[in-house]
């Protein structure tokens, strides 16, 4: 049989081969370009606050109303007594206050007894402390004290006449005070409303205390928290009256106390339901703050062991990473410079990052499923 041992190949078959070769690359590369090709867009959205105020129903007999809250209820009477201080000051008749210099004139000495009346123009009244004898045409230094000791608090120096001498001495014997005087003359404590007002309040707040402090160990877990929805005072008193001279007193309260435990997760979840709600839809809620929620009992039905809590919540909103804005479509093609002007015409958005790979991606590729979009939190 005859074998050849040389095949020659024509140019053209080599030609063909090359270019498919070539195509094959061309392909090749093509593909790889798009499948390798990524856009991650990284947005920080703008924080939007929100806030909204709801009451929410509270039942305590283990019954069922839609939306409401289960409480534990405790009532209980605490009573007990509080010393309380006086604090109001009256300053006792005769109290020394200061030194008055009186001045005489005349060529004969002056006489004045003790309680002599010595008057300012503006109606200030001192008098004196004990009986003197003013030399003639000289002058002598003499102590006083408050006509009205509990209306006196200071006097400047100033000129004082003497009513009771003849009125045409008075303006050759009078008095004057170089000092400033103030009211240090000897004084005693007062028992005054206030004082039993702060002691009331003082002991109301120690007897809800207990009151929360025994309700507390009753509670199904440290979850739970502690709301007073009614207080009634059953007897009070006062071991003695306004403006009574002493130093020290006693209050005595009874007090009937209701309160309601109520879980805080079930309260925050229940908050974080209604804030969600008043959320647009174009946004979603990021947080709560806890620094400014709040609530408080508004009514508590006696009878039907229920009672009504006004809550207040706020927090904040973000754009959702589904928004129309971030339609894959409008960012394809774009630069990162462009799409960062794009967004940027949106309030919604604080900052935009645009990372592309590999590194000889210029713009963002032109297949969605390529173009990653996150919506980073803010708060990290």
């Amino acid at each position: 049989m005859y074998v050849k041992t040389h095949t020659r190949v024509t140019d053209s078959y080599k030609k063909l081969v090359l270019g498919f070769v070539i195509i094959t690359i061309a392909l090749v590369s093509i593909i790889f370009y798009f499948s390798a090709s990524k856009a991650v867009v990284k947005i920080t959205p703008k924080v939007t606050a929100v806030q909204t105020d709801f009451v929410a129903d509270v039942i305590s007999d283990g019954g069922s109303i839609e939306n409401a809250l289960q409480g534990v209820l405790f009532e209980a009477d605490v009573e007990g007594s509080i010393e309380g201080d006086a604090t109001g000051v009256k300053l006792l008749d005769g109290g020394t206050i200061g030194s008055v210099t009186l001045i005489n004139k005349r060529p004969e000495a002056q006489t004045l007894v003790k309680t002599t009346r010595l008057l300012t123009a503006d109606g200030i009244l001192l008098r004196l402390s004990d009986r003197v004898n003013i030399p003639a045409n000289g002058e002598i230094d003499v102590n006083v004290y408050a006509d009205d000791p509990n209306a006196f608090t200071e006097l400047a120096p100033t000129k004082f006449t003497i009513p009771g001498l003849w009125e045409g001495l008075q303006s050759e014997i009078y008095g004057e005070n170089k000092a400033t005087l103030t009211s240090t003359g000897e004084s005693i404590k007062v028992l005054k409303a206030v004082d039993i007002a702060r002691t009331k309040d003082k002991l109301t707040e120690e007897l809800y205390n207990k009151a929360i402090q025994d309700f507390t160990t009753q509670l199904p877990s440290k979850n739970y928290t502690t709301i007073v929805v009614s207080k009634k005072v059953l007897e009070e008193d006062v071991s003695e009256e306004v403006d009574t001279e002493l130093e020290k007193f006693v209050v005595t309260l009874k007090l009937k106390v209701a309160l309601i435990g109520l879980n805080q997760d079930e309260i925050i979840e229940l908050a974080g339901e209604r804030l969600k709600s008043v959320v647009p839809n174009t946004q979603e809620l990021l947080n709560l703050n806890m620094n400014k929620f709040s609530y408080k009992v508004q009514n508590y039905d006696e009878a039907a062991k229920t009672a009504n809590v006004k809550v207040h919540v706020e927090g904040d909103s973000v754009i959702k990473a589904d928004h129309v804005i971030f339609n894959k479509t409008k960012l394809v093609g774009l630069s990162p410079k462009g799409l960062e002007l794009y967004l940027a015409n949106f309030d919604e958005v604080e900052d935009v990052e645009v990372e592309l790979s590999p590194f000889w991606v210029k713009k963002v590729p032109r297949l969605e499923d390529h173009v990653i979009i996150t919506v980073v939190n803010p708060n990290k």
